[in-house]
């Protein structure tokens, strides 16, 4: 139980940060655009939170993601 606990509280602080949620919403919308790839479909929110921690911009992560090397 501890563990969908940890989960859930980790998915509410992706939810609450706007800075994120920004982040996340500019990648999926170029993802749309170029290729019609749904980004809840291959990446979850703590991977692209990595990304979103180390700096990257979204233009690069996406162009990642349409390469396959994300």
């Amino acid at each position: 139980m501890k563990l969908f606990h940890k989960t859930q509280t980790a998915a509410l602080y992706y939810l609450f940060h706007p800075g994120f949620q920004t982040f996340k919403e500019r990648i999926k919308d170029e993802l749309n655009l170029t290729s019609g790839i749904n980004l809840e479909d291959i990446m979850d929110d703590s991977n692209l939170y990595a990304y979103y921690q180390q700096g990257e911009s979204a233009d690069f992560v996406a162009a990642c993601i349409c390469a396959g090397s994300c």
